[in-house]
């Protein structure tokens, strides 16, 4: 995923940082103060402290869009089968409760009106190795980053371009709820939103951008703790205002073990009492287990010609951690036995959590512990966890500022959304760990998306 064009940019782009000037102490600490006020925060933290955007070619990017779209709807074949075969459920590990509240069905539209694929580039191209479909984060970054990192002069100019443009997630949000609200059966010229969520969450400055876009187009919106929320003359109701939609932050499962199946949330959704987005069948989705799905061979009758094609080429092996033979690299094995001698080409990670929490990379963790960790997964049914094969992504290397402009080589990793089935934008997250999320330090950058014909013209090829 290397093109001419990009080059070329990112050339423009370093020259004009390392121009006399360009950035100094204070420019730097006017940088990070605007994050705060804006809101490009998690909890206290500035996430951008990277002075350039991630380049990518307009042909690479249509190849990401596309690959992503088939993925995602590969996915949502999975939960379409769970909900109907209790064998496709227990092969994802929902529990009784997640499955009854998956199967309530409030209608026919889609599973998944927002979503989040975490994608890896490699240096032969690139695999997504997991989907956030209850929760996904960063929607707003990109639209922060324009006020921010693409506001300073040397990138404003590039920026500013002919063939240089800057995707809008934020955008895409909004006409998929409007549209998932409109399936629904609503009937509201502009609905009023209420974006739930537990009100301690670190994600809450992201609620505030939100709920100014949605206000400036139009829509009532309430930003909500789920106590807040009751049932009244079979509407759903909050600080006496009736709720048409409700866009859904807060996580199913949180939701349940907090609150229960009886929370008004819940008796809204399976009543229609409000649109819910994303609706409550998207559980099966965000099971990583849906990735072993994806990725074993005796499954594959599910998906379509053209899904099994992007599986093959951007899917890693992946597969349930228990006992029991399976084919890796042309052999047989005892899954156990190959993760125990095998333990720096995988990753172990729990079915079900977020934020790159109980992640074991086996290149970076003990011996001993790995082992405890793979016996562990295989001998409890009721914390099931999926091993992936090591995704062996590429680094670069990031401008920042510490007394002058110094460069760090970083993890990255770009993370399309997809709004209704189509993908508009990405999140681009750098971590100098190889586990890039957010929630466990990683910070973002931008994405800038560069035409092909800027490349010379004697070098126009994709790399």
């Amino acid at each position: 995923m290397d093109h001419d064009a990009t080059q070329a940019v990112a050339e423009q782009l370093d020259a004009g940082l390392s121009a006399p000037g360009a950035m100094d102490e204070a420019r730097f600490a006017s940088f990070i103060e605007a994050q705060t006020k804006l809101g490009l925060v998690h909890g206290a933290r500035a996430l951008c402290r990277h002075l350039r955007p991630y380049l990518i070619s307009e042909r690479d990017y249509a190849a990401v869009a596309r690959a992503a779209e088939l993925i995602t709807a590969a996915v949502e074949r999975i939960a379409r089968r769970a909900l109907a075969d209790p064998a496709m459920a227990d092969e994802l590990g929902l529990s009784r409760e997640e499955l009854a509240v998956a199967a309530m069905d409030p209608g026919d539209g889609p599973f998944l009106t927002v979503g989040r694929l975490d994608m890896l580039v490699t240096e032969g191209g690139f695999h997504f190795i997991e989907l956030n479909a209850d929760s996904p984060a960063g929607i707003t970054d990109q639209l922060l980053i324009e006020q921010t990192l693409m506001a300073l002069p040397h990138v404003a100019r590039v920026r500013g371009r002919p063939g240089v443009r800057t995707p809008a997630p934020h955008l895409g949000l909004l006409r998929a709820l409007r549209e998932a609200y409109a399936g629904w059966g609503g009937r509201e010229p502009r609905p009023t939103i209420a974006i739930v969520d537990w009100a301690t969450v670190d994600t809450r400055a992201e609620f505030n951008v939100l709920a100014d876009l949605f206000a400036a187009e139009g829509h009532r919106t309430l930003i909500l703790d789920p106590a807040e929320l009751a049932l009244e003359g079979g509407r759903l109701c909050a600080r006496g205002e009736k709720i048409d939609l409700v866009y859904r932050r807060v996580i199913t499962q949180e939701l349940l073990s907090r609150c229960g199946l009886d929370h008004p949330l819940l008796r809204a959704y399976r009543d229609r009492a409000a649109c819910v987005a994303n609706s409550f069948r998207i559980k099966p989705l965000n099971k990583k287990a849906s990735f072993a799905v994806l990725s074993a061979p005796e499954f594959s009758d599910l998906f379509s010609p053209e899904q099994r094609a992007a599986i093959a080429a951007h899917i890693p092996w992946t597969r349930r951690v228990k006992p029991g033979r399976v084919a890796w690299r042309g052999r047989e094995a005892d899954l156990l036995e190959l993760l125990q001698g095998e333990q720096e080409s995988f990753v172990l990670k729990p079915n079900d959590d977020y934020g790159g929490k109980g992640v074991l990379l086996g290149w970076q963790t003990p011996p001993d512990v790995w082992r405890e960790a793979v016996r562990r997964a295989g001998a409890d049914r009721d914390q099931l966890m999926i091993a992936q094969e090591r995704s062996r992504s590429r680094t670069l290397r990031a401008p920042t500022f510490r007394g002058g402009i110094v460069e760090d080589e970083v993890y990255f990793d770009l993370c399309p959304f997809v709004f209704a089935g189509r993908m508009e934008g990405a999140m681009v997250r750098l971590s100098a760990s190889a586990v890039s999320n957010v929630s466990a330090g990683g910070g973002v950058t931008g994405l800038m998306v560069v035409d092909d014909a800027l490349a010379p013209r004697e070098d126009r090829r994709h790399v």
